[in-house]
This record gives structure tokens, sequence and C-alpha cells, in this order.
């Protein structure tokens, strides 16, 4: 049982770290409603320096995981990803209106983490050769 939960975070803790909070509306909907539930309601108008800092987060943990595979790809999606999801999100500051440029940005953070996810994954074993 503990195994399964450690194999759960590890593969989910990720797109946590990696700003997904501000992928859907929906999702800020809830997010808004959850908080005010808690009893922190106070919080909502700075949901966006939130979000940014879980997006930077994300970033940090990334550039840890780049000294690990070496590849700079998946940082540069999600800085990619998180750049157009901030201005479709903040600067136009529409929800439903602006989905054309904050919509590929969480795509691509969504990518970014999926591929930076699978830079981790072990190499099959080759079969050894007959002597």
């Amino acid at each position: 049982m503990k195994d399964f939960r450690k194999k759960v975070l590890t593969r989910f803790t990720p797109i946590l770290g990696a700003g997904a909070v501000g992928v859907c509306p929906l999702c800020w909907i809830g997010s808004a409603s959850l908080l005010t539930y808690l009893g922190l309601g106070a919080l909502i108008p700075v949901w966006r320096w939130i979000a940014f800092g879980l997006i930077a987060l994300g970033a940090v943990g990334f550039i840890l995981d780049y000294r690990s595979h070496k590849n700079l790809s998946p940082l540069i999606l999600l800085s990619l990803g998180a750049i157009l999801l901030y201005v479709g999100r903040y600067i136009f500051l529409s929800t439903w209106g602006a989905w054309q440029i904050w919509g590929p940005g969480a795509l691509l953070i969504i990518g970014a983490v999926i591929y930076n996810k699978h830079l981790f994954r072990k190499p099959l074993a080759s079969p050894k050769p007959a002597a």
C-alpha cells in the first residue's frame, strides 16, 4: 500500500508544481469557492500572485530535473506555456475571451510536465545475447 501511494504521488506531484492551477476557468471558480469555504476568501484578490508563485515553483523543479537529464526542452516548454497562460489570463483579463492565448499555454505546460516525466522513464532492458 505504501509503495502504491509513493507511485501515485510521484506521478502527480509534477502536475501540481507546474502551475496547473490556472489551466481551466472552472478550476478558478472551484478554487475561489474552496478558498471562501475554508475562510481564506481574502486570498482571492492575490490569486494572480499565488498562481505566478506556483508556476515559479514548477520552474525551480524543472531546473532541478534538468540537472539529472540534461535536456532543456521541458523547461523551455514550461516557460513558453507560463508566459502564454499569464498573458492570456491576466494581461487580457479574460476568462473565456482570450482562450486562444491561454489555452495553448496550458497545453504547453501539461506537455512539458508529461515530457519531463517521460525523460525519467527507465529504458527497457535489452535481452542478453545467447552464448
